[in-house]
């Protein structure tokens, strides 16, 4: 009984597996359609006319044949030799016409297929819940293999669809003319076809197999690779490099894994290339006996004409080359299948809650209550039972040690992740069940602030692509925080372009760039929370205190939370709020926590003695 249950089991598993490749086939064919235009779905509904063609040249030239052994005995009639040939030649035309055009219009879905992928895979990074960004569940491996592999797999397969259902009907009209001639044939060109297409399917199978597990390998070679000579745009740590003379090092470290990674993809590649031409001899060996088949039915039996070992000539190379390419592109299908799911896997991922309604009078109020996380993947908390309110209008500077839930305190503030317990509550709206609406009472200069490709004026209005604010307004709340020499330092002002990728390559600063996402912040008027997670990391000490002194001007009313590693900051708060450990362990104003003698007094006096 036991057994039998188990294998029941086993037999539902497998069923379900079945099905499951099944759905995941009419989808990509589904997608295929909605991607293909009308031409291109004609073009498709011709070519399964064009899988009758081989068939009829070759009844051609088997006729042609005959008419043409019957002119060399004196028997024949040129003028039906002559439309044979006519014929022949049209049927080449249409031919050639067909499948240029085919070609033409899978290179255009394949443009179309590649454009729909990367607008898939950017949706789905900027719709997921955050956690995924933070590698859960192994997003990134998984994201770049779907973008090296599985993208353009899932393009070819649904290419391979229609393919395959062409080239059936031309193995079945091939297969049905042949077989008048001899079954056996078309038995024999039909079997000695199936070890390519076990050899195909065998070998993607593999390739699937290692092209996952090597993915952490291929992408650390790329790391070293892109640390010598900068990856894209990246030329960060070549300074350094060249310095301290590390490029025989990095380079023999990116070597040791690139010979290993590709002598691992060598040496398959290797035994495919055998097996391939082993299965190649095996065609040709019975191409060569079929033909001998043929030609010894024929001296058995003159009646058959040379016209026949013509039609046999030209129909069993198109019947073994059409039966190898409908096997293997079959193999080749079921084995794309699993990359398929693996890029159907983004649609099963979840989403933040879409929803931005957000409450009618918006304020500037936060409030924790009872908020405890652990970051996916991990037990260890690290925010420990967060209780705290934050009234409007409210300076406060967050301050502690590295990795005592500072960033962790703003990304949850923001929205990016859930609390394990507890609930969040930022300008009016649940943190939770309405992310976008909080967001909207929330201006943020996040500590790894983001470099647009473009104009200045562009960089700063992003933030609120509702607002257009003519260039004076902008340059007036530039000058308000005191960061308009960025402007004033480029030729053309707020319409500079900047960036690496610009025409001049005017690239800014680092301390150009916080400037910029400083004022970009600013320029979000309606929001009425301001968050600045280490706003002055990159500027000089004389900007820095240019910042403080315009402390008032850059957050004017907004209810502001200022994360910095520089107690400086103090002076210029309402109160300070001490993090260690994942808790709050200090709440108070700089006088009240100077005078308890506590945590921020030691961090407090152990900066200041670096100063005097």
């Amino acid at each position: 009984m036991p057994v039998f249950s188990g294998s029941r089991h086993s037999g539902m598993k497998r069923r379900k597996q079945r099905m499951s490749k099944l759905r995941t086939l009419l989808k990509a064919l589904w997608i295929s359609i909605k991607i293909k235009g009308p031409v291109s779905v004609i073009i498709s509904l011709l070519g399964f006319a064009a899988a009758f063609l081989p068939v009829l040249l070759a009844g051609y030239l088997r006729a042609l044949t005959d008419a043409l052994q019957m002119l060399a005995g004196e028997g024949g009639v040129p003028g039906k030799a002559l439309k044979l040939f006519s014929g022949i030649v049209m049927l080449y035309i249409v031919q050639v016409v067909i499948t240029n055009v085919q070609q033409y219009t899978v290179g255009l879905d394949e443009i179309k297929m590649e454009r729909y992928l990367k607008r898939t895979i950017m949706r789905h990074k900027c719709e997921v819940r955050y956690q995924y960004v933070e590698n859960y569940d192994d997003f990134h491996n998984r994201l770049a293999f779907i973008e090296e592999y599985a993208g353009k797999q899932m393009a070819r397969s649904i290419t391979y669809m229609i393919t395959v259902l062409q080239l059936l009907l031309a193995f079945c009209a091939a297969a049905f003319t042949l077989w008048s001639v001899s079954p056996f044939i078309v038995l024999i060109l039909f079997i000695t076809s199936i070890p390519a297409a076990l050899l195909s399917y065998f070998q993607q199978e593999e390739t699937f197999r290692y092209r996952a597990k090597w993915m952490e390998e291929g992408s650390l070679a790329i790391h070293y690779f892109h640390i010598i000579g900068g990856g894209g745009y990246s030329y960060d740590g070549l300074q350094e490099i060249r310095h301290f003379a590390l490029f025989d090092y990095l380079k023999a470290r990116w070597r040791a894994i690139a010979d290993e990674y590709i002598g691992k993809k060598n040496k398959i590649m290797a035994r495919h290339i055998k097996c391939n031409m082993a299965a190649d001899f095996l065609r040709s060996i019975v191409y060569l006996a079929v033909l001998f088949i043929a030609a010894r039915a024929i001296y058995q039996n003159p009646v058959l004409g040379l016209g026949t070992f013509t039609l046999v000539f030209t129909l069993s190379g198109q019947l073994q080359n059409t039966a190898s390419e409908c096997l293997v592109d079959i193999m080749v299908l079921a084995q794309n299948i699993p990359y398929m799911q693996e890029f159907f896997y983004l649609d099963k991922l979840e989403r933040e809650v879409c929803s931005a309604d957000s409450p009618e009078e918006g304020t500037g109020e936060i409030t924790f209550e009872n908020v405890s996380f652990a970051y996916p993947n991990s037990d260890n908390k690290v925010l420990q039972d967060i209780n705290l309110r934050i009234r409007e209008g409210e300076k406060i500077a967050v301050v502690g040690e590295n990795g005592s839930g500072k960033s962790t305190f703003i990304s949850l503030l923001c929205g990016m992740f859930d609390p394990l317990t507890g609930r969040i509550r930022v300008g009016g709206a649940d943190v939770g069940s309405q992310p976008a609406a909080a967001r909207k009472a929330v201006s943020v200069v996040f500590q790894d602030f983001a470099h647009y490709e473009t104009s200045i004026r562009e960089n700063i209005t992003i933030s609120d692509k509702h607002r257009n604010a003519a260039d004076q307004e902008i340059m007036e709340l530039l000058q308000k925080i005191n960061v308009d020499d960025v402007v004033k330092e480029q030729k053309n002002g707020l319409h500079e372009l900047v960036g690496s990728f610009s025409e001049k390559a005017n690239n800014l600063s680092g301390g150009q760039w916080q400037k910029i996402s400083l004022a970009r912040a600013a320029y979000r008027n309606k929001a009425k929370i301001m968050i600045l997670d280490e706003p002055t990391s990159a500027l000089d000490p004389v900007a820095e205190a240019q910042l403080y002194h315009n402390f008032t001007a850059l957050t004017e009313d907004k209810t502001t939370i200022l994360i910095s590693h520089r107690l400086g900051i103090t002076s210029v708060v309402d109160r300070i709020l001490v993090f260690k450990e994942g808790r709050i362990i200090e709440d108070g104003s700089h006088k009240e926590l100077m005078a308890k003698k506590g945590y921020y007094a030691q961090m407090y006096h152990a900066q200041a003695q670096w100063y005097v």
